[in-house]
C-alpha cells in the first residue's frame, strides 16, 4: 500500500472512531454483568437450572404438547441492583425445552419467536418465603438429576449473583447501529455511501500486519465495540442476524432483558465448570422485551432467541 493510500485509509478510520465514539456516547445504557457460582443457593435465589421457586398454590410449567420443560435461568430482583424500568422484586424464570426437542430448545418450535410453546416466562410479583425446596421438587414431573442425558441451558445448576450496573453503547452486531452510523455519516459527508466507512468494510483495505499503526487503530474500534456476556439490560450479542430485521414489528422489542453467552473465554462469568453451557456451543441465548412491556412487568410477549456460528 503506498503511503497516500495508508493516508486516506487513516483517515477513514479516524473519522469511523469518531462516529462510534458519538453512537456508542449517545446510546448508553445500563447493563448488569452476572456471575455464577457452584455454590450451594436457596430456592428463593438467583439461579440457573436446577428446582425453580413455585409458590404454594402454583403449578409446575409444561410445554403446550405436556413436554416437560427445565428451567434455564430464575431472577429474584430483590438481589438485583436497581435498574431503571426493572422490578425492584419479584421472581422472573425462564423454561426451555431440552435442545433436541426441535434443535433449538424448543425456541424453534414456532414461525414466531414470541410465542412461548415449548418454553415459558414465568412472573411471581410476590414471593412466599415460606415455600420449601421440598415441596418445589414435589411438583417437578421428573427430578433435575434425571438418569436421561438433556441437553440443556445449564448443564449444572449455578447460584447467580449481580455486578454493579454500568454502560453499554450500542454495538455493530445491534441492527440499530447501521441506522445510527449512516445517520453521523450523513452529517459529516452527506454523499458517501455509510457502508464503505463501516469497520468491517475499511477492514480490507488496512495493511495487514498487526503492529502497523492503521491495523491497531482499526481493532481498537472493533475491540470497542464488543458487546458480549452474561447479562440484564445493554444491547444483546448475536452469533448470526439480528431476528429483528426480518419483521415489521420486531423492532418494537428494544429491550434485552436476560442474555446468556456460551463464549465464557471471551466474556468471563464466573467459576461455572467445564460443561455449564457447553450445550451453547460458544453461541447466545437472549431474551428482548418491549419497554413499554416491561414497565408493566406484562412478560407474555417476550422475544426468545438462541444462535451459535
Amino acid at each position: 500500500m503506498h503511503f497516500e493510500e495508508e493516508k486516506a485509509n487513516m483517515e477513514k478510520i479516524r473519522l469511523c472512531q469518531e462516529i462510534v465514539d458519538e453512537i456508542q456516547t449517545e446510546s448508553g445504557r445500563s447493563v448488569c454483568h452476572l456471575q455464577f457460582s457452584q455454590e450451594t443457593f436457596d430456592i428463593t435465589d438467583s439461579h440457573l437450572g436446577g428446582v425453580p421457586y413455585l409458590p404454594h398454590d402454583g403449578k409446575y410449567p409444561m410445554g403446550d404438547d405436556g413436554q416437560m420443560l427445565w428451567l434455564c435461568a430464575q431472577i429474584n430482583f430483590a438481589q438485583m441492583p436497581s435498574m431503571e424500568d426493572f422490578p425492584k422484586k419479584g421472581i422472573l424464570q425462564f423454561f426451555l425445552s431440552d435442545f433436541d426437542y426441535d434443535g433449538g430448545f424448543g425456541l424453534y418450535s414456532e414461525e414466531d419467536w414470541t410465542v412461548q410453546s415449548q418454553w415459558k416466562v414465568c412472573w411471581y410479583p410476590e414471593v412466599d418465603n415460606t415455600v420449601t425446596e421440598s415441596e418445589c421438587i414435589a411438583k417437578m414431573p421428573d427430578p433435575w438429576n434425571t438418569e436421561e442425558r438433556l441437553w440443556r441451558v445449564p448443564d449444572e445448576p449455578l447460584k447467580m449473583t449481580f455486578q454493579p450496573i454500568g454502560q453499554e453503547g450500542v454495538n455493530y452486531e445491534d441492527f440499530r447501529f447501521g441506522i445510527l452510523f449512516a445517520e453521523a455519516l450523513k452529517k459529516r459527508l452527506p454523499e458517501e455511501d455509510p457502508e464503505r466507512y463501516m469497520p468491517y468494510e475499511i477492514y480490507d483495505e488496512t495493511p495487514g500486519n498487526r503492529e502497523h499503526p492503521n491495523r491497531k487503530a482499526l481493532e481498537q474500534i472493533i475491540e470497542q465495540m464488543k458487546c458480549g456476556g452474561c447479562k440484564m439490560g445493554g444491547y444483546p450479542r448475536y452469533e448470526q442476524d439480528d431476528p429483528r430485521l426480518y419483521g415489521e414489528e420486531l423492532p418494537a422489542w428494544d429491550t434485552l432483558l436476560f442474555q446468556l453467552d456460551g463464549d465464557t473465554f471471551t466474556y468471563p462469568c464466573g467459576d461455572i465448570g467445564e460443561k455449564a453451557f457447553i450445550s451453547l456451543n460458544g453461541g447466545t441465548l437472549n431474551f428482548l422485551i418491549r419497554s413499554e412491556d416491561l414497565k408493566k412487568q406484562d412478560f407474555s410477549r417476550v422475544l426468545a432467541q438462541w444462535a451459535c456460528s
